[in-house]
Parts: C-alpha cells; sequence; structure tokens
C-alpha cells in the first residue's frame, strides 16, 4: 500500500529554507511514506490531498509542523492525522 503524507507548515512560514524542507521529506520517506507534499497553506493542503490521491496513494496522512529559524529545523506539532486510506 502506497502512503503519502502532507506535512502543513503553520508558524515560520516565510522562513522555510528549500534544503530544510527536502530534509523533512527525507525524514518522512524513512518512515515508510512514498510520497510527501509540504502545504504552507490551507488550500495548498487541499491540493497536496488531491494530488496526493492522483499519484495513487491508498493511504493519506496530515501533520502539523513548525519551522523554527533560530535553531534552524522543523518540529512536529501532534500525531499523524488519517486523511483517507
Amino acid at each position: 500500500m502506497k502512503k503519502g503524507m502532507i506535512l502543513y507548515v503553520t508558524e515560520e512560514k516565510e522562513e522555510v529554507p528549500l534544503q530544510g524542507a527536502e530534509e523533512l521529506i527525507e525524514t518522512s520517506r524513512s518512515l515508510g511514506i512514498s510520497a510527501v507534499f509540504v502545504a504552507t497553506s490551507e488550500e495548498e493542503v487541499i491540493h497536496g490531498w488531491f494530488a496526493l490521491i492522483t499519484r495513487g496513494m491508498h493511504q493519506i496522512l496530515f501533520m502539523t509542523v513548525v519551522y523554527d529559524a533560530v535553531l534552524d529545523r522543523f518540529e512536529s506539532r501532534g500525531d499523524p492525522l488519517r486523511l483517507c486510506g
């Protein structure tokens, strides 16, 4: 079963570096996630959900994360929520 994950950045959205997002995506993939979509707005979350479904994901998870510009890292907020599958 292919799993996808939407990572919704809720704080410090403007400060998110491209290389930081790549590290977050690689970490998610090491946990068995086939595809990751990083969203910074509610509209992007919906777009990501549709994009993952059309890419054949059978299970889609959603997780909120924040970016700490001082520490230059992402931190998860809570547990993943299963949107479908």
